[in-house]
């Protein structure tokens, strides 16, 4: 049942976050390494473990907050290090969505997302996006949805709420496990709004003057070192994206307002009919 904590004491451990990914640990004393950056998708720090507590990150890294769209609000930090992704806050008449989390809240920003209603759910395309989940789950306590694929990166979490392949947590916002980048990751699909939350499922580059208008696409199993995606996996992507009816792709990184389905699925269909890359592709190509 929901709530339910036998072992609820791990989850008071303190929390340590790590200086060159981002992943948050919670330990007794600082960690020892990073489970994230030891990882093949990652690369470990060039000169050592650095970890920093909350209200060290809180410090060393402001917090800002926008509405994007009308009841869709994006938190950030900037300057940051690590992975450095967005989290994003939809609002709905039955409540509230977190979807990733960006590295560090600052006190100023959790009393935002409480006077926007707080959150009733939380999720995450996969753990490069978790950030600060941590921080959102002991303040809010929502239910926090994230894929089985997954489980074994959720150690400083609480999950409620596990699933296989599709959730619908709240009416209209759609969890589909793509798989790929990791083995449980997921896009989040907001049907009203047509918005693909895709994780890093693609990757954008944008134009230098708007942050909202991507200029190239791409997809891969390694952003970091350049390693693409294998013919299996791209055929997942497609068969998730091709029923996704979305005209918006935001990444945790890049809120694309000009991407939607027809570029995603031609990317995925170039790559099919010849080999899988890794390097970006014109959106203006993908058009006809």
């Amino acid at each position: 049942m929901p709530g339910y904590l036998p072992f609820a004491g791990a989850l008071k451990l303190p929390a340590y976050t790590c200086d060159n990914c981002g992943f948050w640990q919670r330990h007794f004393e600082p960690p020892a390494a990073c489970p994230m950056c030891l990882d093949a998708r990652h690369v470990v720090p060039q000169d050592g473990w650095r970890f920093r507590t909350t209200t060290e990150a809180q410090a060393a890294f402001p917090c800002h907050w926008e509405e994007l769209e009308p009841g869709v609000w994006r938190f950030w930090n900037e300057p940051v290090s690590g992975i450095g992704p967005s989290a994003y806050l939809i609002r709905t008449e039955d409540g509230n969505m977190g979807f990733e989390g960006c590295p560090v809240f600052s006190e100023a920003a959790l009393d935002q997302i409480e006077r926007l209603g707080g959150m009733r759910i939380l999720s995450a395309s996969h753990p490069h996006s978790y950030g600060a989940l941590v921080q959102l789950q002991d303040r809010f306590d929502p239910e926090l949805c994230l894929p089985a694929a997954d489980f074994t990166w959720s150690a400083a979490l609480q999950v409620s709420w596990p699933y296989d392949d599709f959730l619908e947590p709240l009416p209209g916002l759609e969890l589909h496990r793509t798989a790929g980048h990791f083995d449980g990751h997921a896009v989040l699909f907001d049907r009203k709004r047509k918005i693909c939350l895709c994780g890093d499922a693609l990757k954008f580059e944008l134009e230098p003057d708007d942050f909202r208008r991507a200029r190239t696409i791409s997809a891969h199993k390694a952003f970091v070192r350049g390693v693409p995606l294998t013919v299996n996996e791209l055929r997942h992507y497609r068969d998730v994206f091709e029923r996704l009816d979305f005209t918006q792709t935001w990444t945790p990184f890049e809120p694309a307002a000009n991407c939607g389905r027809t570029e995603v699925l031609a990317l995925i269909d170039g790559m099919l009919a010849t080999r899988p890359h890794a390097y970006p592709v014109p959106l203006a190509e993908l058009r006809w």
